[in-house]
């Protein structure tokens, strides 16, 4: 995300983390690991839905942490 992140992006991303953070948990991801991936899926998909951007980051943290 950009140095000045846009609030409704934000409020996007740490919705999405809330979701997730317990499944990235799950397989090994830290906080700042699984923030940084919930930020890039918001970042390239700002027509999604919050369930398709939750969607993707799943996907990217499961990818990642194999």
């Amino acid at each position: 995300m950009s140095d000045v992140p846009d609030p409704k992006r934000k409020a996007i991303a740490d919705s999405v983390l809330v979701r997730l953070s317990t499944f990235a948990l799950g397989i090994g991801l830290y906080d700042g690991i699984a923030r940084s991936i919930v930020e890039k899926a918001v970042a390239d998909m700002p027509e999604a839905t919050v369930e398709q951007i939750a969607a993707a980051a799943r996907m990217m943290m499961l990818f990642v942490s194999g």
